[in-house]
């Protein structure tokens, strides 16, 4: 997972996952010393290809990052912004579009809204799967909430404005 917006346009954004295709170390480095780039497939990317046969394939860099340690000390160290991301929380899949998707909902809602959220991040329900089962009491409460009663007024008042512009 990139964690640094890099080029949002072509899609490259913080929070954006990809496939580790290849790491690229300069003449006479090698393993612990730090790559030169590291190679990765991002589906999302659409800009100019940087490898012509396989044009989603991107060569992220590392670069130099300034901290404040919680003495009161700074520093800077060279990093490449990306972490793995076999997981991510619901809050940081927010406006994702992912495939497929695990989703663990936990046995209450903790924020209005975060069930919703975490199942409308994939591209069609075929791909969305839960870590563990749950009563369909579960749905039933949280669509009884007084947040989800607000969300149809809203709805409702939305569709009026339609229908008598």
């Amino acid at each position: 997972m990139l964690i640094k917006n890099i080029w949002q346009s072509k899609g490259l954004y913080n929070g954006a996952l990809g496939t580790l295709r290849g790491i690229v170390f300069g003449d006479n480095i090698k393993p612990p010393s730090q790559p030169t780039c590291v190679l990765v497939e991002f589906d999302d990317y659409c800009g100019p290809a940087m490898i012509l046969e396989h044009p989603k394939v991107v060569a992220i860099v590392s670069e130099t990052v300034q901290f404040d340690a919680r003495s009161g000390k700074t520093g800077n160290r060279q990093q490449i912004p990306l972490v793995l991301g076999w997981a991510i929380t619901i809050h940081k899949s927010q406006g994702l579009t992912l495939n497929p998707v695990v989703v663990g909902i936990g046995s209450r809602e903790f924020a209005f809204g975060i069930t919703y959220v975490g199942c409308s991040r994939v591209k069609s329900f075929s791909g969305l799967a839960f870590h563990m089962s749950f009563p369909w009491e579960r749905l039933e409460k949280i669509n009884q909430a007084k947040g989800m009663q607000a969300v149809r007024a809203e709805i409702a008042r939305l569709n009026r404005l339609i229908d008598n512009p």
